[in-house]
């Protein structure tokens, strides 16, 4: 098993830089940092957690809580999370809730112990007050957290800008009837109902405001690639004119198109189809996916930072809010 002075000979270092550096600790040139980040890499070192913890009374780990690692949103984000942290001398443990309330109330009241030096969530059932009860006062920053009053850090992802520039684009490519996909209203106890229907409300509203869509413009449907299949059908057969569709994920996107081609269907040429998320698969469907991009790796570099504060942090920090960046996807599809 490789040792820290294994990790110091390769990088050309001293044990004591790469030590501290391998802490996460700042003062380092970033030339230093990333070489000695690479020879942990090359000579595989792990840090024996157990010993730091017992002697620093810190692990170095940082948990990354998400509903569910099989759809892309969440891995990538996973992904663009590890690598942030990496950058910072932490490693990150990713555990999965299953979208459910009992499973987040699990991971969380398990890895909110002392060998987990912070917490990343992205939760959408359990409400901050019952998280506080939960995880009491360990450093956590949330994603999309919908509370007036945050208790938490929180990067929020830029809903009214995003999808009134994907409006915009619709009505500048000639579009004149656009229904909005997975604008159902999600019940209360459905899962992360207060998040989907803000987003939902939105981008309705960006369509409305664009003049492309009435308030009654809208397909109902799961925010999966198997529910953007089903309403193919559903348009279909209801037949009522829409000339382009956009999607409140590109989960939903992905199946639509192959839903409309599936049934003679041409995208775009008959139907234009509109993504939202800008996840890794997108880059490889067929026509390539129109959509907004999210900044994954931003967004990732934001929570990361801000729990770092908190976690090397003697005082209180007010609670802080970062929205996420995006971008116009200028694909095939619309």
């Amino acid at each position: 098993m490789a040792t820290l002075r294994d990790v110091a000979k390769e990088a050309g270092v001293s044990v004591a830089t790469a030590s501290v550096v391998l802490r996460g600790e700042p003062g380092f040139k970033t030339e230093t940092r990333e070489r000695i980040l690479a020879a942990a890499e090359k000579v595989h070192y792990r840090a024996n957690i157990s010993a730091r913890f017992l002697k620093q009374g810190t692990s170095g780990v940082i948990a990354f809580v998400v509903p569910e690692l099989g759809n892309p949103y969440f891995s990538d984000l996973a992904w663009a999370i590890s690598q942030a942290a990496a950058k910072r001398g932490y490693q990150i443990v990713v555990q999965q809730t299953n979208a459910l309330v009992g499973g987040e109330r699990d991971v969380l009241s398990r890895i909110s112990a002392p060998m987990c030096d912070g917490l990343i969530v992205n939760l959408h059932n359990v409400s901050e007050d019952e998280l506080r009860s939960l995880i009491g006062d360990h450093p956590a920053v949330l994603f999309e957290d919908y509370a007036d009053h945050p208790a938490y850090d929180n990067v929020t992802l830029p809903l009214e800008a995003a999808f009134t520039t994907a409006a915009q684009y619709l009505r500048r490519q000639g579009y004149e009837h656009v229904a909005l996909v997975g604008g159902k209203r999600f019940d209360d106890d459905e899962f992360a109902s207060v998040g989907r229907n803000t987003g939902s409300g939105i981008a309705l509203h960006a369509l409305v405001e664009s003049g492309l869509s009435s308030e009654s413009d809208t397909i109902a449907c799961e925010w999966t690639a198997d529910g953007g299949a089903k309403a193919a059908a559903t348009i279909m057969q209801a037949d009522l004119g829409y000339d382009a569709f956009l999607c409140m994920n590109d989960l939903i996107a992905f199946g639509l198109i192959r839903g409309l081609q599936g049934m003679g269907v041409r995208v775009p040429q008959d139907k234009a189809v509109f993504g939202f998320d800008g996840v890794s698969p997108a880059m490889y469907s067929s026509p390539l996916l129109s959509t907004i991009a999210l900044d994954f790796k931003g967004m990732a570099e934001a929570a990361v930072s801000m729990v770092i504060d908190r976690i090397k942090s003697d005082g209180e920090i007010p609670p802080r809010c970062q929205t996420a960046g995006f971008r116009l996807v200028r694909g095939e599809s619309a």
